[in-house]
């Protein structure tokens, strides 16, 4: 053979071997093609194109279990559209799809749970469409199990699970997931909680899931803080302190003032005075802001019914750390709440006399109020509002007492100031000032704050009656006419509206 006819031959051989091979990489580019628009078309929620486009790809190469895997959810999320007998098939298709992926991927976990979570509403869907036909052919465990094997620490997978095994009423197996979920992720307690199945038993599974977890190491901080937990709502302190001190001291734990005040709180629980000071202090030493901590300790101790016992801690917070007028307010509440009213006015009262404080001033005021010493009430509260004059809440206090004391021209002249500082326009406000005029007889006054309160709170058929009667005082009958049917249109429920309307309606001014 000559040598130019061999190399006829040899480029013929090669024009065929590229063909062949462009050929298939062309198959496989279209197949692509398809396959991103069917995954375009599930994030849009578009199941039907995206089944379509999936098909499609398949038809180019369907050898890919990825595409069969999006086939499969395809089909899945189409199905939950579908009335029961037209999702029972699409639910067909989404297994057949998912088989496919599983015979050319059998690692593959997805496929697996893909098939478990098909199987499980195939036999949900027979239940329902065929009821007195038995047994059901459908039974999801195998392949639920076939997936937490391929991916052991899928927690979805075995949540999915624990799910299908309560539905059955497989107590035992359900029961040995929680265990292992317990294992796998401590913290998925919270989640399990809240879920019907949810029992003693449960909770004793999920105590010896957390052991597991810590034997093995497991996110053992989480899973002594989810005991922890646990044995407080048991009333179990002793055991609860055990394993929070544990996460505490956990290497790779970051200290938080947050810590030590749980900490702290858990030794009040149990009675543990002692020791709670000492993580109360704990927490403070290294607290960003020592008088919001304070306050929540001294909630802590008024929740666990150990009020009295903070005026301790005070005094030796007071000692070991930098004092503040803030922390000298705390310890005030607190002797007013425990009913230490003496003790606390000589806290106040020092705060004052090295410069006025006008918080000192209002929980003096506070006292005054629980002894009902009108006089101290109201020296206190104007003392507030001197050393804080721009705080409305302060004002609006005076205003209130004034009010009571008969003192209206001051207590209309505090309410403007409560209105004046005010973060923003507040129809209670307003209000407030409006029966302030109203006393005074100063109906014009008050029908103009009503107003403003009623465009802040246009339905308010209260205001409406109110405005009406003001509008009667001055003489003005066709105003309280309108007015009142206005009440009685957006409260028609209100007879003494209706009937205000009706004997006002009947008798128009000439």
């Amino acid at each position: 053979m000559s040598s130019a006819r061999m190399r006829y031959l040899t480029s013929g051989l090669l024009l065929i071997l590229f063909s062949i091979l462009f050929y298939h990489l062309g198959l496989r580019l279209i197949s692509q093609l398809y396959y991103l628009k069917g995954q375009e078309n599930l994030r849009l929620d578009l199941y039907g194109l995206a089944a379509g486009n999936l098909t499609k790809a398949l038809e180019f190469q369907d050898t890919d279990y990825r595409v069969w895997n999006h086939l499969g959810r395809a089909y899945h999320r189409l199905g939950k559209l579908k009335p029961a007998r037209e999702a029972f098939r699409v639910a067909q298709k989404s297994e057949e799809a998912y088989q496919e992926a599983a015979h050319l991927n059998p690692l593959d976990a997805e496929a697996a749970f893909g098939l478990a979570r098909e199987e499980a509403r195939l036999r949900g869907l027979f239940a329902y469409l065929q009821p007195n036909t038995n047994p059901n052919p459908y039974e999801a465990s195998p392949y639920f199990q076939r997936a937490i094997q391929l991916r052991p620490n899928g927690v979805g997978y075995s949540y999915a699970y624990a799910r299908y095994l309560y539905e059955r009423g497989e107590a035992e197996g359900l029961l040995g997931v929680i265990v292992n979920l317990s294992r796998i992720y401590p913290p998925v307690y919270g989640q399990l909680k809240k879920e019907s199945f949810w029992s003693p038993a449960a909770e004793k599974a999920v105590k010896q899931g957390l052991e597991k977890a810590i034997e093995e190491d497991i996110s053992s901080r989480e899973a002594h803080l989810a005991l922890s937990t646990l044995m407080a709502e048991d009333k179990d302190f002793a055991g609860a302190i055990f394993h929070y001190r544990e996460a505490l001291n956990d290497p790779k734990a970051v200290e938080s003032s947050g810590d030590y005040l749980h900490l702290g709180g858990l030794y009040l629980e149990s009675g543990q005075l002692d020791e709670a000071e000492d993580s109360f202090l704990k927490a403070l030493s290294i607290s960003d802001n020592i008088e919001t901590g304070l306050n929540r300790i001294h909630g802590v101790y008024k929740k666990t019914g150990h009020s009295g016992a903070f005026y301790h801690l005070f005094e030796r917070a007071r000692t070991d750390l930098p004092s503040s007028p803030r922390m000298n307010i705390v310890i005030a509440k607190a002797l007013i709440d425990s009913g230490s009213y003496r003790d606390a006015e000589q806290i106040l009262n020092q705060l004052n006399r090295k410069e006025p404080d006008a918080e000192a001033y209002y929980w003096l005021y506070r006292i005054a109020e629980k002894e009902q010493d009108l006089d101290k009430m109201e020296r206190f509260i104007q003392k507030a509002t001197v050393a804080a004059s721009t705080n409305s809440q302060y004002h609006l206090l005076f205003s209130s007492l004034l009010g009571r004391l008969k003192k209206l021209d001051r207590a209309e002249r505090e309410a403007g100031l409560a209105l004046e500082h005010a973060d923003r326009p507040s129809a209670g406000l307003f209000s407030h000032r409006a029966s302030i005029r109203w006393t005074k007889k100063d109906y014009q006054g008050a029908i103009d704050d009503w107003k403003a309160a009623m465009a802040l709170q246009p339905r308010s058929a209260s205001l409406c009656a109110r405005i009406a009667e003001a509008y009667i005082n001055l003489g003005d009958q066709s105003k309280a006419t309108q007015y009142y049917q206005r009440a009685a249109q957006l409260e028609p429920g209100n007879k003494r509206y209706r009937e205000k309307y009706d004997a006002l309606a009947a008798y128009p001014e000439q």
